[in-house]
């Protein structure tokens, strides 16, 4: 699926106060976006809810279902005419029809669908077959993941040439783009033309295959399951090994102290106490749930693996964790899962809200002031993730990510999985390409496993109708809320950026600037040298 059109919606900052910051009209003026920093308050638009026109009324119409034959995919407006996106629907989609609304020019007729949004003539045509009943995206046989994956598995520079198609291909015509070292292409199978292996994508696109090397099917990883019963706090031990001690330590230890047992990697611990040693923070734990027999997952096809201390032997030595009256292991070594009273600028209707704590590297889901479901996950280590209060802008099924025009490093990430967009390009989605949830590793979003992406995106309303692709809240001040914080600042709460989806007049702001400097550094790289010329080297003495 192609990415999301933007929306011509406002922007905006919640105060902790849950007030609107709008003190004064916001004016157009440029605006300086520098990575992980956060912009200043007069820099964000405030939000105003689109001004939507009154729903039309219908004609009664025999169609009771269309097909989509638009390529890849209809646009599905809020209202007829000239209105926000609502979301996307597949080439091939049945969906479910409740009226028509007719007008004299551009499309003749508008299709009402079930349970929203309108859809033109020109992108279906009706249909006597009955309405889709499942979702665009489906999990394959044996794997977490929708499709089949493949990765540049190559050189740092060196380039995998990909064409637009296979006819493209055969013409002899330029590749459409150079895959560069981690980059992926969801593909659907091999194809041989004059002597060379190429793997054909599932968006048809031709990549040679050397240098590709086949992926897993992801990361078996997934979260808890909130209720009564859950103890809280509780934690994933976050290493492979996790030093555990039988008594609380005194003093700060001394390089090399023996630990008396270890923790493997993911075993979940329940916490009953805490302290200070020194300035580092230590829990007393016990052991709620072993750690998952294949946590680390089959990332790439030929080189699976098994979580330490995940499986066990008949020959196994005995365990000293039994045996401890007490388990002391430092808070480091523990990602962290607490209870988080409902921040003020969470809005008051909103029911379904997360907490995304980048301390931990952990995720809550809450409905209400209830926590429902807990995880691991991996937000931003080279671009931070923003941290902020964000309703959710956008879901999409499945969606490319990749460097902005403006960006000097490229990357391509194809057909990411369950994306939930809260704030610009940052979503809380599936990473199909590592297993190292539970520590900083993103390139500014939130990375979850599969499994949990899709638990997520299915959880967060309003649910995804059967053959969209893509999907956007009317109101995002009635949106479910994803809050960013920090437990480990000193400042827990900051609002890093604005709320919704990527605003065009800065990035076209950017934009600009990117070219700016490149044409300048073009230049200087050009122009001929002023510094004095080296002395000639002294002459080699004879032999």
């Amino acid at each position: 699926m192609k990415r999301l059109r933007p929306v011509a919606l406002g922007l905006a900052l919640t105060t902790a106060s849950g007030v609107v910051a709008a003190a004064k009209p916001w004016k157009p003026h440029p605006v300086k976006v520098i990575p992980g920093v956060p912009m200043r308050a007069e820099d964000i638009k405030p939000y105003t809810p689109p001004k939507l026109a009154p729903e039309p009324p219908l004609e009664a119409t025999d169609t009771k279902v269309v097909q989509i034959t638009a390529d890849p995919e209809a646009v599905i407006n809020v209202r007829p005419w000239s209105s926000p996106l609502l979301g996307n629907a597949a080439k091939g989609a049945r969906l479910p029809v409740k009226g028509i609304v007719k007008q004299k020019s551009g499309c003749k007729v508008w299709y009402a669908l079930e349970p929203f949004g309108y859809v033109c003539n020109k992108e279906a045509v009706p249909t006597d077959q009955p309405a889709t009943t499942e979702q665009v995206l489906k999990v394959r046989e044996g794997s977490r993941l929708p499709f089949q994956y493949v990765m540049a598995l190559i050189k740092e520079g060196d380039k995998i040439p990909m064409w637009a198609s296979l006819d493209a291909l055969k013409r002899g015509d330029e590749p459409e783009r150079q895959l560069e070292r981690g980059d992926t292409v969801a593909v659907e199978k091999t194809y041989k033309h004059d002597g060379e292996t190429y793997w054909i994508s599932v968006e048809g696109k031709v990549a040679l295959a050397k240098g590709l090397g086949l992926m897993g099917g992801g990361s078996h990883w997934e979260g808890l399951t909130l209720d009564e019963k859950t103890p809280l706090p509780f934690g994933w031990i976050t290493p492979d090994k996790a030093n555990a001690f039988a008594t609380p330590p005194e003093k700060p230890l001394g390089k090399g102290q023996k630990a008396d047992a270890q923790i493997a990697r993911r075993t979940r611990v329940a916490i009953v106490d805490e302290r200070m040693v020194g300035k580092k923070k230590w829990l007393k734990v016990t052991i709620a749930a072993p750690p998952p027999p294949e946590t680390y997952g089959d990332i790439m096809a030929d080189r699976a693996k098994t979580a330490p201390g995940a499986t066990a032997t008949a020959e196994a030595a005995p365990d000293p964790l039994t045996t401890m009256a007490e388990i002391w292991v430092a808070a480091d070594a523990v990602n962290e899962v607490r209870l988080l009273a409902r921040p003020k600028t969470v809005p008051e209707g909103v029911e379904k809200w997360i907490d995304v704590d980048l301390g931990e590297q952990v995720l809550v889901a809450y409905e209400k002031d209830k926590p429902v479901f807990a995880t691991l996950v991996s937000s931003g280590r080279s671009i931070p993730t923003p941290m902020g209060t964000y309703p959710v802008w956008a879901k999409a099924a499945a969606i490319t990510m990749k460097s902005q025009p403006y960006e000097d490093k490229g990357y391509f990430v194809n057909k990411v999985p369950w994306s939930t967009f809260f704030q610009w390009h940052n979503a809380i989605h599936g990473a199909y390409w590592h297993d190292k949830f539970g520590v900083v590793k993103s390139h500014g979003c939130v990375n979850v496993a599969p499994i949990d992406a899709k638990r997520v995106f299915e959880w967060v309303t309003p649910a995804m109708p059967p053959g969209w692709t893509g999907l956007r809240p009317e109101n995002l001040l009635a949106s479910p809320t994803v809050v960013v914080r920090n437990s480990h600042a000193k400042k827990e709460f900051r609002q890093d950026r604005p709320i919704g989806p990527p605003d065009k007049d800065i990035e076209q702001q950017r934009l600009d600037e990117a070219e700016k400097r490149r044409a300048d550094e073009a230049q200087a790289a050009a122009a001929p040298s002023t510094a004095a010329p080296a002395p000639a080297p002294a002459a080699a003495p004879a032999n």
